[in-house]
């Protein structure tokens, strides 16, 4: 049985200036040249998902090489001109390195983020880390999610009056 310790998340989106027709054709010329260059630095399974505005790519791979990644950057890099921009985030799967390629105009650039261990996060020190900071999230109540989407002016549903 073949195991993969990193998984690739990509996510190419296409620019407004597009038509409906140069989008599938750009489509269609990424996904190729995605899959050709993924598969060459050694990636499986390769999966793309369109959205409509954005192409989502997926695949595994043996090892979390940052060659392998260098390389298949520098593959993709020249054809994202200015329709087309892109990012991609290999995750070592044990969760102890995240790799992220910002992809534009041709070129790339990396960001590297290695993950402590829980109790290592979890620490006082860690917790004064900027880079390790927790950013909290809200959740609207439910009355303005409603709202926010236009049904019943944010108030619940009850019997018509009258």
């Amino acid at each position: 049985m073949a195991k993969f310790d990193c998984e690739l998340f990509g996510h190419f989106v296409y620019g407004p200036e597009l038509s409906y027709n140069d989008l599938l054709a750009r489509e269609a010329e990424l996904v190729d040249a995605i899959h050709a260059a993924l598969d060459a630095s050694g990636g499986e399974h390769i999966d793309f998902t369109p959205t409509g505005d954005a192409l989502r790519v997926q695949c595994v791979f043996a090892h979390h090489e940052e060659a392998a990644f260098h390389t298949a950057c520098a593959a993709v890099a020249p054809l994202l001109r200015g329709d087309v921009q892109g990012r991609m985030l290999f995750v070592d799967k044990g969760l102890d390195l995240l790799h992220l390629y910002l992809l534009a105009d041709g070129r790339w650039r990396e960001s590297g983020l290695r993950l402590p261990s829980a109790r290592e996060g979890l620490a006082t020190h860690a917790q004064k880390d900027p880079a390790l900071a927790v950013v909290p999230t809200t959740t609207p109540k439910p009355g303005a999610a409603r709202a926010k989407r236009g049904k019943n002016g944010g108030k619940p549903a009850g019997k018509p009056a009258g």
